[in-house]
């Protein structure tokens, strides 16, 4: 049923469902941990000549891809979704 101000009174206690300020429904709902779908995907492995590689995927798609090789050099590769 739509709010109406005669019967329901003021829209934010309407939105909590009578309940005080600070409880019920509200929009100051903090979750207390990432979900799958909003952290950073991590993978890791070695290459065949033993470099070390980092792929890292937001949740935008992008990649960040750090390879460090055996002897120490260490390179970075981006790639941007532009969707």
């Amino acid at each position: 049923m739509p709010w109406d101000p005669e019967r329901d009174g003021p829209i934010g206690r309407w939105l909590r469902g009578g309940a005080p300020l600070g409880k019920g429904r509200t929009t100051d709902v903090v979750v207390s941990e990432r979900t799958s779908a909003t952290r950073d995907q991590v993978q890791e492995w070695r290459g065949e000549d033993g470099s070390r590689f980092k792929k890292v995927t937001d949740q935008a798609g992008h990649e960040t891809t750090q390879e460090t090789s055996p002897d120490g050099r260490e390179k970075q590769h981006v790639r941007i979704n532009l969707r």
